[in-house]
């Protein structure tokens, strides 16, 4: 669990990092990534569990002595299978439930975490310009006493520019009101300050220039605190409960299709072409205008018309399918991203009863190898569990890569784990109950050997 949840916060260490916020926070944020973590770490850590109690049973002949008193593999491995149907059950009621929750203060926390700014800190040599409305640069400074030498500020709280420079010997900045203000006493300086021009004098550009021995400068640091926003404004279907999450897919799809019928509706409308311009006929016609009555005998409206109004229906025309052209990008654009919404709305509703499931099959498969490959302790338990959590972890992945680009449908993308360890474990448990040999060290050696002297008797023949 510590692993995974610090490989989860690592992933977003670089919005966290010096915004100054303290041991609370961080361990909150640690809280909440544990409880959207735990979902992913319970399988493998019944998988682990399965692995060294049963490979420790086996490596102590504690197995064969139980199969031996009649007992089957299968009804020793009843009570686990038990408890991973309640492992199973607490997942799913997280999953449902818990996970949505901890998905909302998790992001919540970490957005406001990276709105926050970063903590004041006045590098000799650097320019700061977190402080809005100013920028404060010092060459140098004394970390014993705090004093800053060869200051320079910039101040841009008009607006106006580089209008209003403030250089000093030295100086010393300090935090008041609980780190709200920063009052900064400057030494020795000068303050070069450009007014506005005078009103009807706009070439004239009054300048002044105050030398001083002591100046007050006070900044006002807005944003520099955590200021938490309101949860109810966060919309995504990670943090939604499974009814609401149900409702929302329901709803995207109800817009997505009332969305394309009105588009087709009028691409229908702006694409109709007045059968009037091409079919043959004996009708006498007025265009509004632009026709004198003809007596159409096996003639379209279109060989009627002359070059001057020929040109200007065409170009009429023309604009038209540019309207008609912009606005299926338009609606291209806007169908795609509806699609994308849906898929990702409906591979985390299928995710939320597909992970649990692997509960079940993991306990399965850790119960069946610790019985076949009759190793206990930490070693080569942890090392199978590590490579089958890198398949579990890769396939869980690319699975829902796959369904937010559409490449597969979100079901299989939420259940392709399933899919993959669902006839392993079958096979594996079907092997550990029939006392399969599969992963013993003498079966292994007697299948080289046999390999090894059909080798050898091609060989000779090939030469004889």
């Amino acid at each position: 669990m510590f692993i995974l949840v610090v490989q989860f916060v690592s992933v977003y260490m670089e919005r966290i990092a010096g915004k100054g916020v303290g041991l609370d926070v961080f361990f909150k944020l640690f809280y909440y990534a544990a409880g959207r973590i735990s979902i992913t770490a319970l399988p493998v850590s019944i998988l682990a569990a399965g692995l060294i109690t049963f490979g420790n049973m086996g490596e102590h002949y504690e197995l064969a002595s139980i199969k031996s008193a009649g007992i089957s593999l299968f009804r020793l491995m009843r009570p686990a299978i038990i408890f991973s149907l309640f492992v199973m059950g607490f997942s799913f009621w997280a999953s449902f439930y818990v996970i949505p929750q901890a998905n909302l203060k998790f992001f919540s926390l970490l957005y406001d975490v990276s709105r926050k700014k970063p903590d004041l800190v006045l590098q000799p040599g650097h320019f700061y310009r977190d402080i809005d409305g100013y920028v404060i640069r010092v060459s140098d400074k004394n970390e014993n006493s705090g004093n800053l030498l060869d200051v320079l500020i910039y101040d841009h709280s008009d607006n106006r520019g580089n209008t209003n420079i403030i250089l000093a010997d030295s100086g010393k900045a300090e935090m008041y009101s609980d780190g709200a203000v920063l009052r900064m006493r400057l030494y020795s300086g000068t303050r070069h300050e450009e007014y506005p021009p005078e009103a009807g004098k706009r070439n004239t550009r009054p300048y002044g220039r105050t030398y001083f021995d002591s100046l007050y400068y006070a900044f006002y640091l807005e944003g520099f605190d955590l200021s938490r926003t309101d949860e109810k404004q966060f919309k995504h279907e990670i943090i939604l409960p499974l009814e609401q999450l149900r409702l929302a897919v329901d709803s995207i799809r109800i817009r997505r299709q009332s969305r394309i019928k009105k588009y087709t509706m009028q691409v229908a409308r702006n694409g109709l072409v007045d059968t009037l311009f091409t079919q043959y006929g004996q009708d006498t016609v007025n265009m509004a205008g632009y026709l004198e009555p003809y007596e159409l005998d096996g003639l379209s409206l279109i060989d009627c018309l002359d070059n001057e109004k020929m040109s200007d229906y065409l170009e009429g025309m023309t604009s038209e399918l540019g309207s008609v052209d912009s606005y299926l990008d338009f609606v291209k654009t806007e169908t795609r991203e509806y699609l994308k919404t849906y898929r990702k709305y409906r591979y985390e509703y299928y995710n939320r009863f597909a992970m649990p499931i692997n509960c079940l099959l993991f306990m399965l498969l850790g119960v069946s190898l610790g019985a076949i490959i009759r190793k206990g302790g930490i070693g080569a338990p942890a090392l199978v569990s590590v490579i089958l959590f890198m398949v579990f972890y890769v396939l869980i992945s690319q699975g829902k890569k796959m369904s937010k680009e559409g490449v597969i449908d979100p079901f299989i993308g939420a259940w392709l784990p399933v899919m993959v360890f669902l006839p392993l474990a079958a096979y594996v448990t079907y092997q550990a109950t029939t006392d399969s040999k599969l992963l013993d060290e003498s079966s292994w050696a007697m299948a080289r050997d046999r390999i090894s002297l059909a080798w050898r008797n091609l060989f000779q023949k090939n030469k004889a």
